[in-house]
């Protein structure tokens, strides 16, 4: 979910997280295809020529798509763990279970936000890193 404070209305939450995550997809998806332009080069070049190859940034994709979507799978599994924790917690009033609930909506609503967070800032720092060295 967005740094902003909850609103009253789930309705609202669930419009603001689905247009930031559409806005977070989108530019991901317009990056990607730059990444892959600048790196196909490159690992054809390494293919035909391992010795002249830039081993640095083929190195630095695979260790970057690891890290990347492991700090993905790992924001999902927090969230579905706190969900699930937050469910099992018994509330012995009103005031009780209506936080409860919103911090159930909090987890449930940003999850996919969260997630695609770090794969966003990869493919977007990469897309404006390999352009500028163009």
């Amino acid at each position: 979910m967005t740094n902003r404070t909850s609103s009253p209305s789930i309705w609202f939450d669930l419009w603001m997280e689905g247009c930031t995550n559409s806005l977070l997809l989108f530019e991901t998806m317009a990056a990607v295809p730059i990444v892959v332009n600048a790196r196909m080069p490159m690992i054809g070049a390494a293919a035909l020529d391992p010795l002249t190859g830039n081993w640095t940034e083929l190195h630095k994709m695979v260790a970057e798509k690891t890290e990347v979507f492991l700090q993905a799978g790992l924001s999902i599994t927090r969230d579905m763990q706190a969900i699930g924790s937050e469910m099992l917690r018994s509330s012995r009033s009103a005031k009780g279970a209506a936080a409860s609930s919103a911090r159930i909506r909090h987890h449930a609503i940003g999850a996919a936000g969260r997630a695609l967070a770090p794969i966003h800032a990869a493919a977007t720092g990469n897309a404006s890193r390999l352009q500028a060295q163009r």
